[in-house]
């Protein structure tokens, strides 16, 4: 009988400094993000950010250039993470978190509406079936955050080299395919943003658990059990509990 008290390793080291660079560059290209829109129409923020971080910076320009360098940072560490660890960690990160078939995502998302009102004190008595290493709504929103993250860099990537490198003057193409990649941009900012606030409330109020695991980088086998069934008779078959 395995001993549910033990603290097992879930996560290499290398992942966790991955999370956490990935938490900390992101907060640096919301907030230069936000301070690069500004007017009356186009206002996503009060007024007083962008015209904070525009003096900061010492214009918009320097502002868009330092979002931008950032972003392209975190697009090259992203890759070279993928090519050198794509078999051991990225690919069954894949397989575990991505919700690709409708059928997928119907369980998934009750298991995350049944998960939701029993938060509220609804429902308490139904049992949430049995989940994986990622429950449906980790994987809703890992799934959502990794198609979002795709489309911010290749629409960031246009919005800043577009201009530099093609003529807009001469194809109307090429200014209504900016347009349209600022508004795709900036839906998936207000999405990434909004899943990441439940994903922070989750890990830090409901699963303080889920919070040292990714500080440590090993979890308690009786969470494990109790929370990711699925994944605890996974660890048990290969003789990991």
């Amino acid at each position: 009988m395995s001993d549910t008290s033990q603290m097992i390793p879930v996560r290499e080291k290398k992942s966790i400094y991955m999370h956490w660079f990935n938490a900390g560059i992101r907060l640096l290209l919301l907030l230069t993000g936000f301070g690069i829109i500004s007017g009356e129409l186009v206002r996503v923020v009060p007024a007083f950010w962008p015209e904070f971080m525009q003096g900061l910076f010492g214009g918009n320009d320097n502002l868009i250039l330092t979002h931008s360098v950032l972003a392209m940072i975190w697009i090259g560490v992203f890759v070279l993470f993928i090519l050198f660890n794509f078999t051991n960690i990225v690919l069954p990160f894949l397989k575990n978190v991505l919700v690709l078939t409708p059928s997928a995502a119907i369980k998934d998302m009750k298991s995350m509406t049944l998960n939701l009102l029993q938060l509220f004190g609804i429902m308490k008595n139904v049992p949430i079936p049995p989940q994986g290493r990622y429950n449906g709504a980790q994987r809703l929103l890992g799934t959502m955050i990794i198609f979002c993250s795709i489309i911010l860099a290749f629409t960031g990537l246009y919005l800043f080299f577009g201009p530099q490198v093609l003529n807009f003057s001469e194809n109307p193409l090429y200014g209504a395919i900016f347009r349209w990649s600022l508004v795709a941009h900036i839906s998936c900012v207000f999405l990434v943003v909004t899943g990441v606030i439940a994903h922070v409330y989750f890990a830090l109020v409901e699963e303080p658990e889920c919070m040292d695991a990714m500080k440590s980088g090993h979890a308690n086998v009786e969470f494990i059990k109790h929370h990711n069934a699925l994944w605890y008779d996974e660890l048990k078959q290969e003789g990991k509990v």
